[in-house]
C-alpha cells in the first residue's frame, strides 16, 4: 500500500458511472492524491480516479460501520446465494466486508476481520 493522504469513501447515495464501480460504496480507501476536482484512491492495489463530489474525505480511517441501502433497481450480484444480504447491510470500516444487519443494531462485529464497532445509522438514513 502506498502512503495515505487521508481516507475516502464513495458517498452511499452517490450515483456514478459504471467505470467507477471498482470503488464500492461504503468502503474506506486510502487517498493517494487529491486535486481540485478529482481524488485518486488505492483500491485493491490499483489507483482509481474519481470525481471529488462523489467521495467523503477524512484524515483518519473511521471505526464505524457504514450502512448501505440498495434500491429496488440497484443490481444485486449475490442474489440467491449465501452472500445475498438484502437491501440494507453494513460495510466494515476495517476490511470492507459486507455485514448482514438483523434488525437495527447499535453495534456489530465483522465476521471476516473481527472488528467490532458502532453502526452509523445517522450517516446514511
Amino acid at each position: 500500500m502506498t502512503a495515505s493522504f487521508g481516507w475516502a469513501r464513495v458517498w452511499p447515495a452517490a450515483r456514478r458511472p459504471a467505470s467507477d464501480a471498482a470503488a464500492r460504496q461504503g468502503v474506506w480507501y486510502p487517498v493517494v492524491s487529491r486535486g481540485e476536482s478529482r481524488v485518486v484512491l488505492e483500491v485493491h492495489g490499483r489507483h482509481v480516479d474519481l470525481p471529488g463530489d462523489v467521495v467523503e474525505l477524512r484524515d483518519q480511517q473511521p471505526g464505524r460501520f457504514t450502512v448501505i441501502y440498495r434500491t429496488a433497481t440497484d443490481p444485486n450480484p449475490a442474489i440467491g446465494t449465501k452472500g445475498d444480504l438484502g437491501r440494507v447491510y453494513a460495510v466494515c470500516p476495517g476490511c470492507g466486508a459486507r455485514v448482514r444487519l438483523m434488525g437495527h443494531p447499535d453495534e456489530v462485529e465483522c465476521p471476516r476481520c473481527g472488528h467490532q464497532g458502532e453502526v452509523a445509522w445517522w450517516e446514511t438514513g
